[in-house]
């Protein structure tokens, strides 16, 4: 899940900024401040994600996209290309990981390109390594057969759409930290006798693995060059002197700093594969006779291996940008009758386009629906019904008034979502999708547009129901509204959600560019942080 994000040169973010999520974050802040920012990074990686173009590194802008941030010129804070873009994301599952891509773009005449990632990992958060790019590119297939660590995003791609190429960046930093080392040190530490038995079985199965080799090698000698069979002889003198040295070394009364030079040697050996932005596998240099490649088979629990922790990384990415749910300040208009379109959407679409029919093939979600209408006291309640006898696809999506009384044997007033204020038809589809979700993050601009203060306050209801059980969402909320606030600190001091359920992030310009606080809430809804120039001052200052 979503844990925290760190933005730098990006947008109105010059300086790094750090934004910490909980299930329920408002993002404040005065217009132009830069609170669309936050939003728009975790959009941009998402569209680049969800792209055909799986090469791509970034994509700002794509036709019906989510969102349109023009070039990376336009991104970069100040427009200047000298500067380094730098997206950190923090996920918190049953590990807390973070990775961090860090873009350029050094001419207008260049493309855009991946400088490093880095790679942070448990509680510490401490960076435990660093890759860089080769300048080599491989073909899927053959990446796929020599790596040791791998999740295929390619399941999911459209048949005969090919993957593009996988670059791959090489490792120039790994950590020497004792407390990433240490456990597998002791354990080597108690099983010595069995790790120099295990690789005398691997020096022997090597032994006839080359021997069967140099068979092939003779019969097919007219074929091969003299320079392939010294380059054949070269490979297996080193694999039978590492593991004659790893035997030797496992001998020995090591101690822990010996134990992590040659494990830090091995793992700086490591070779990451990337599809776009996002690390996809791993290959070692030294695969088949290192110290990592043994453990990894004997004893993979005990392993500090930094390249299972980098796809680990890339999963929890894909994993969170897979369920984050965009919504924009501006929901398509409703019409007047709909076709259904034959499929069953799962969401209400990134515009608010699916959700007619969505509902017309949920009954179970316009109840669901027309129960917190009824709570928010909005006046109408949904009906959704087909229009003539004969096209069961032509249907409608009608407001039953609430307000009015039954007339005697006659059915209540009903109208058409057109018929009815803005608002509504522009909050609904978020009613809604914050309904269907499960373990979704949903972000939306200013749900609060068009909407009466009373009704701003009471989507503090509905935020606080949908984050609990069955539905479990988070959400991330640009907003302007102080009664939401002023709701979510209410149910905080009735104990109806916990204060590190919500995260408040007040974005600030400067002449340095946008600054992002969080304000934290104590048990009895209270600030703990003091509210920038006064909390929603403006309403003290038209009272005097």
């Amino acid at each position: 899940m979503l844990h925290a994000l760190e933005l730098e040169n990006f947008k109105a973010f010059g300086k790094r900024a750090r934004i910490p999520f909980a299930p329920i974050t408002l993002i404040f802040g005065e217009n132009s401040a830069g609170k669309s920012s936050i939003l728009q990074v975790l959009n941009l990686l998402k569209q680049t994600r969800e792209s055909r173009e799986t090469g791509a590194l970034l994509l700002p802008r794509s036709e019906n996209g989510i969102v349109d941030l023009g070039s990376f010129q336009e991104m970069i804070f100040d427009h200047d290309l000298k500067r380094t873009l730098a997206i950190r994301i923090e996920t918190k599952r049953s590990h807390q990981l973070a990775i961090e891509f860090r873009f350029k773009r050094p001419s207008l005449e260049e493309e855009v390109l991946l400088d490093q990632i880095e790679i942070y990992y448990g509680k510490s958060s401490k960076c435990i390594a660093r890759f860089q790019p080769s300048g080599e590119t491989v073909e899927p297939q053959e990446f796929w057969m020599r790596a040791s660590f791998f999740f295929n995003p390619f399941f999911d791609i459209p048949r005969g759409f090919a993957p593009s190429k996988i670059s791959t960046l090489e490792c120039v930093w790994v950590t020497k930290a004792t407390e990433f080392w240490k456990e597998e040190f002791e354990w080597c530490q108690k099983n010595q006798k069995e790790i120099v038995n295990w690789f005398k079985e691997e020096k022997s199965d090597l032994e006839e693995y080359h021997k069967h080799q140099r068979e092939i090698e003779v019969i097919n000698e007219q074929k091969n060059t003299y320079d392939d069979f010294q380059e054949f002889e070269k490979k297996a003198k080193f694999d039978f002197d590492t593991i004659d040295s790893n035997i030797e070394f496992f001998s020995s009364d090591f101690n822990l700093k010996d134990y992590i030079s040659k494990r830090h040697k091995e793992e700086m050996n490591t070779v990451v594969g990337m599809q776009g932005f996002l690390p996809v596998g791993t290959i070692s240099r030294d695969r088949f006779t290192s110290v990592g490649t043994l453990l990894r088979r004997r004893a993979d629990e005990i392993m500090f291996d930094v390249g299972e922790v980098t796809i680990l990384a890339g999963r929890e990415l894909q994993g969170t940008l897979d369920i984050l749910f965009p919504m924009g300040p501006f929901r398509r208009p409703p019409e007047r009758w709909y076709i259904f379109t034959g499929t069953s959407p799962q969401d209400v679409g990134y515009r608010g386009d699916l959700l007619p029919d969505l509902l017309f093939r949920r009954p179970e979600l316009v109840e669901d629906t027309n129960k917190w209408l009824e709570r928010l006291e909005i006046g109408y309640k949904l009906k959704v019904k087909s229009v003539g006898a004969n096209s069961g696809d032509l249907f409608e999506v009608r407001l039953i008034d609430t307000r009015r009384k039954e007339r005697a044997n006659k059915e209540r007033v009903n109208v058409g979502l057109p018929d009815v204020g803005f608002g509504i038809s522009q909050l609904l589809p978020f009613i809604v999708q914050s309904l269907a979700s499960e373990k979704q993050i949903i972000s939306i601009e200013q749900p609060e547009v068009h909407v009466h203060p009373k009704l701003q306050a009471d989507l503090g209801d509905l935020l606080a129901e949908a984050i609990k059980e069955p539905r479990q969402n988070r959400f991330i909320v640009e907003t302007h509204s102080e009664h939401l606030i002023l709701r979510l600190q209410r149910l905080v001091r009735k104990e109806r959600i916990k204060p590190n359920e919500v995260s408040v992030i007040y974005v600030s310009r400067g002449p340095d560019g946008a600054k992002a606080e969080q304000l934290r809430l104590d048990n009895d809804g209270d600030f703990i942080d003091e509210w920038p120039n006064g909390f929603f001052l403006e309403r003290l200052r038209e009272l005097r």
